[in-house]
């Protein structure tokens, strides 16, 4: 029966971090450009989180008074006015997403700064 050495070169090698040794331009390149990435999703995550959030609460303000209208018309003004304002508002998250994106592309530093 063939038996597992209880350590081998190849996992020595890793414990000791000598593969992970940052060394040469092109690692401290993608060193920069994962710690970028990174900085760019997390920043994006806050940002569609803080929005998720904002919807969420103008979707219930809105049902709420549709739930207190008396009649068709006031109830087609209100959905009217909500699809106006949702879609400024996905426009307007969009943008700032690009904008999130856009700076990282272009160097702009760690959360976008």
């Amino acid at each position: 029966m063939a038996t597992m050495p209880k350590s081998s070169g190849t996992s020595d090698m890793l414990r000791s971090g000598a593969v992970f040794a940052m060394s040469g331009d092109s690692n401290r390149a993608l060193a920069n450009a994962t710690e970028t990435w990174f900085a760019a999703a997390t920043e994006c995550q806050r940002e569609m989180m803080s929005f998720v959030s904002m919807r969420l609460e103008k979707d219930a303000e809105t049902t709420r008074e549709m739930m207190g209208c008396r009649n068709l018309g006031d109830t087609t003004a209100i959905q009217s006015r909500w699809i106006e304002e949702t879609l400024r508002d996905y426009n307007a998250e969009i943008t700032k997403l690009m904008t999130i994106f856009t700076r990282s592309v272009n160097g702009g530093g760690r959360d976008g700064r």
